[in-house]
């Protein structure tokens, strides 16, 4: 249970106790050395567990062990090394969260079969610094920091469920009962009334329970109602702060005229973008651009300099005389990224810029020499930033922008409740965990 006072339950916040460690090894388990030792009781006032520990067997159970098959069943374990000799940790504390201990079990065991394949595929670092990531992330989105990964989650998950319980009501407790009984009733309606066709069915598609689908249920209506009452109301997002998003790419006033004007390949990068949780300007499709295309002929090449000057006064188009003169992709030299200035905020020479100047699309620019070379430019493209008025982009950056408040606010809640260090504690407890699975799976 979470109190105004919890950070004094564990003395410094998310302090992981450490007791020495007991390495099991495969011959441990040999008939011949099998006996029972004194095993130390920790005092109860004390909350140390031991690092590693095995469980030991009683006298009875070790007496009824008649064969070395035996033997093997009781000492199977998930994580089982398949080399002799490799020194086994059977489980680590990793560290604490509200006063109860956090176990590498419960972090590595439902994820052990991926792990193991990785590590097959792996060197020893390359599987370490995947399993870190796996556990925990943190990247800039928006302007923000956001925490992900499966030990950050568990992690959270057991913090915001502990608040959530203390805060039920009778009332609330029953509501939520009903809710999961009748959750119960409708699977079980779904198969025709057979909660045993249910289950099957159930543990077939989803490879959970019936009942640890119905607690997941359970934990997530909790967390959901503490999101209500604590998180949301506080997450708003202002007009002002789609349009601080849309500045990054324009200070310009956007028209309405041409918001959906648009490719639809265009569109679906830029909302890719924005849900991989990049900001409008780290976004090229997002921004203003400019397509210009090239003609470079050697002043000492006489017969080609006089044809390209007689294909123009020809009438020919800019892609005409570079098919004819077969450059690639139509004569483009360079896209640029348009600044507030448009065509004339690109980064070219001065005397590209002012041959530039006032150009439209498809015009031919009058030739000048450049070097040893007679040069056209054309420009072939235009692509403007995207406006603030097309409707889905501006729907996508204003459920980036609350998902990004959401978090904001989720991260300082978290904080009230366990108060300054604990993401540090989490990124020890990363690298504790992370250590153990190399120790499992690399060998």
């Amino acid at each position: 249970m979470i109190t105004t006072g919890c950070t004094n339950l564990f003395q410094g916040q998310f302090q992981a106790e450490h007791d020495t460690t007991t390495v099991a090894t495969i011959s441990d388990f040999s008939r011949d050395s099998v006996e029972i030792t004194d095993v130390s009781v920790v005092a109860e006032e004390e909350v140390e567990v031991a690092v590693e520990e095995i469980d030991v067997a009683t006298s009875e159970e070790i007496e009824a062990i008649n064969d070395s098959a035996e033997i093997e069943s009781v000492i199977s374990h998930s994580f089982m090394p398949s080399a002799v000799g490799v020194p086994l940790t059977v489980e680590s504390l990793v560290g604490q969260v509200n006063g109860r201990p956090i176990f590498a079990n419960a972090v590595l065991e439902p994820i052990s079969d991926q792990l193991a394949a990785a590590s097959k595929k792996m060197s020893r670092s390359q599987f370490a610094e995947e399993v870190r990531n796996a556990l925990y992330q943190e990247h800039e989105s928006m302007g923000s920091t956001l925490y992900s990964g499966r030990l950050y989650e568990l992690v959270i998950t057991d913090l915001l469920l502990s608040e959530a319980s203390s805060r039920l009501t009778e009332e609330q407790s029953y509501g939520i009962f009903s809710l999961i009984n009748r959750l119960r009733d409708d699977l079980a309606s779904a198969q025709g009334g057979s909660q045993t066709l249910a289950r099957v069915n159930l543990e077939l598609e989803a490879g959970v329970s019936v009942e640890e689908f119905l607690e997941f249920q359970r934990e997530k209506l909790l967390i959901d109602a503490l999101y209500r009452e604590k998180i949301w109301p506080k997450v708003n997002v202002s007009w002002r702060d789609i349009q601080r998003e849309f500045e990054q790419i324009s200070l310009n006033d956007f028209s309405s005229e041409d918001a959906n004007d648009v490719s639809e390949e265009r569109l679906q990068a830029i909302l890719l973008g924005l849900r991989s949780g990049l900001g409008l300007g780290s976004i090229p499709e997002a921004k203003g651009q400019v397509s210009i295309g090239m003609i470079r002929i050697s002043k000492t090449d006489e017969v080609q300099l006089q044809e390209v000057v007689d294909a123009f006064a020809s009438g020919h188009s800019f892609g005409e005389v570079a098919a004819q003169l077969e450059l690639s992709d139509g004569g483009l030299w360079q896209t640029f990224e348009m600044g507030n200035k448009g065509v004339h905020d690109i980064d070219v020479s001065d005397l590209m810029k002012e041959k530039l100047m006032g150009a439209t699309v498809g015009e031919v620019i009058e030739s000048f020499e450049l070097g040893s070379s007679v040069v056209w430019l054309s420009i072939l493209d235009i692509q403007k930033p995207i406006s603030i008025y097309n409707r889905p982009v501006q729907i996508a950056v204003r459920n980036q922008l609350q998902w990004i408040a959401f978090n904001r606010e989720k991260a300082r809640f978290i904080e009230s409740l366990w108060g300054e260090g604990s993401i540090e504690e989490v990124q020890t407890m990363s690298e504790r965990v992370a250590n153990i699975a190399v120790r499992r799976f690399v060998q």
